[in-house]
């Protein structure tokens, strides 16, 4: 008896967390990241007012771009470099905690210009003053994650956005309620900041030594070079259209396409950012072996199109009843824009991340050529065309997402041996449980009349389900692939040491 107790007791199903390396950590981090960021601000700016977190949030954006390019130095060439020696451990860091401290120089710098113009001018610039020292431990943590995600701790990496980011959130938030006003957005900042480099450099386990060596530099600069930029002009691409549309249309047209955008964005986030993750570390492992490599690339562009088709189709099907619920009849506009981009970014999940792909293979010059074009079109049919709705506004941003499409996956299947079909297979169950859920959407909203955010609650667990049963079904009632393993196992990291300390 007492063995059928045990035996029983074996059958009995349990959960277990994912493993250290699980590809489930990588979406619970982006998908932590998109929703917190796009919440810590509303829910902060609640408390401390307009003006305030206007004045925050001028500081805010030159310190996150400046930390942009201090970080992103050398993280995937880390992870692509097949054979990574101590001296490139040691470059890298070190270079990272140089630009940190450049950075902040410059943030030091660009203070008082920043407060130019501004009727809350020295507040702004001892915000950005107090930011400045941030940079050099946000760039160490750069290089630290490029590590991590070569060994694939995908747990570790997640806990930055796990702990450090409500953390952020509840000391901004706690602030603001003493009235620190747009101060509350530095304790956030200052916060998150500390706590990720804590916990990254605490746990990477790699001796560190400062130095640099230029050749082993120059080992990791052909990939890194044109990787940095392209990601610059991929951040800064939308700033930079805000700031020409502002130069072209009335202010009302800009917060209406601005919002549009935004929905979108935030909710793709999660999507963009865990296949870009994914594809970076499984892919360059396998950059010498072309046929797993390929093989891998299909598993991964079918869990993106899985991932990102539903999410952006949904967008598409649910803005109208979304802005009408929360903002009203005027902002229509921006319903109506945020369908054009939602439909355009279904296209862009549709060939795998060529990102990654051409990171792997040492390409990153394409990923610096899409992403100037990606800079320089939009800006092109702004110009040209000077649209007056906010249609007009996500037409021109959106073409350059469907006009790149087909030649973008023609090159990477080219690099890969492959051929469109190959392709179209591997998409496919997520191209037919994205078009049932449409249709299933479709038909609900035809034929239910209630308020708008009901018939949008109604229309997601509607599509949710319908998805979630056809993707089951198209995928022979199994998980994807690209899930059901950590990936091949990490290439040539330098042997770990107990802390990441000077030696």
């Amino acid at each position: 008896m007492m063995g059928a107790r045990s035996n029983s007791r074996d059958h009995v199903p349990r959960f277990r967390i994912p493993g250290a390396q699980a590809p489930a950590w990588v979406i619970l981090e982006t998908g932590t990241t998109a929703v917190l960021s796009l919440f810590s601000l509303l829910l902060i700016g609640r408390v401390i007012g307009p003006h305030a977190a206007g004045v925050g949030t001028v500081a805010l954006s030159a310190f996150l771009l400046i930390d942009l390019a201090a970080s992103s130095l050398f993280p995937d060439s880390l992870v692509q470099r097949p054979r990574l020696e101590q001296d490139h451990v040691d470059g890298a860091l070190t270079a990272h905690l140089l630009a940190g401290f450049g950075g902040g120089l410059l943030l030091v710098g660009l203070a008082p210009l920043l407060s130019l113009g501004a009727g809350s001018g020295e507040e702004v610039r001892d915000i950005a003053l107090a930011l400045a020292p941030l940079l050099p431990f946000s760039a160490v943590s750069g290089a630290c994650s490029g590590l991590l995600l070569r060994q694939r701790r995908n747990r570790l990496l997640a806990m930055r956005a796990i702990i450090g980011h409500p953390i952020g959130l509840t000391a901004g938030l706690a602030a603001a309620q003493l009235g620190a006003g747009a101060w509350a957005m530095f304790v956030q900042q200052a916060v998150a900041t500390a706590i990720t480099f804590s916990l990254l450099a605490w746990r990477l386990r790699i001796a560190y030594r400062p130095r640099i060596r230029l050749a082993a530099l120059a080992d990791l600069w052909p990939v890194a070079g044109p990787q940095v930029l392209s990601i610059l002009a991929l951040a800064g691409r939308y700033r930079i259209f805000v700031v020409a549309l502002g130069m072209l249309v009335a202010e009302a047209l800009v917060a209406v396409s601005h919002i549009a955008f935004r929905l979108v964005d935030s909710v793709l986030a999660v999507a963009w950012g865990s296949m870009a993750r994914l594809s970076i570390q499984r892919l360059s492992a396998l950059q010498h072996d072309r046929a797993a490599l390929a093989e891998a690339y299909g598993d991964l562009a079918q869990l993106q199109a899985l991932m990102g088709m539903p999410i952006a189709a949904g967008v598409a099907l649910t803005a109208g009843d979304l802005v009408q619920g929360l903002l009203g009849p005027a902002w229509q506009g921006a319903a109506d824009a945020a369908r054009i981009a939602g439909l355009a970014a279904v296209v862009g999940f549709a060939y795998g991340d060529t990102g990654g792909l051409f990171v792997a293979l040492g390409r990153t010059r394409i990923n610096l050529a899409v992403a100037l074009a990606q800079l320089g079109a939009p800006l092109t049919l702004l110009l040209v065309l000077r649209p007056e709705t906010a249609s007009g506004v996500a037409l021109c941003w959106a073409a350059t997402t469907v006009a790149i499409a087909p030649p973008l996956a023609g090159l990477a299947l080219r690099h890969l041996g492959r051929s469109p079909p190959w392709l179209a297979r591997r998409i496919a169950p997520g191209v037919l449980a994205t078009a049932a859920m449409v249709a299933a959407v479709l038909a609900l909203e035809t034929r239910l009349s209630a308020p708008p955010l009901l018939r949008m609650a109604a229309a997601a667990a509607i599509g949710a389900t319908v998805f979630t049963l056809v993707a089951w079904l198209a995928l022979g009632r199994r998980l994807p692939r690209a899930l059901l393993a950590a990936g091949p196992p990490p290439h040539g990291s330098p042997s770990p040491a107990p802390v990441l300390a000077p030696g």
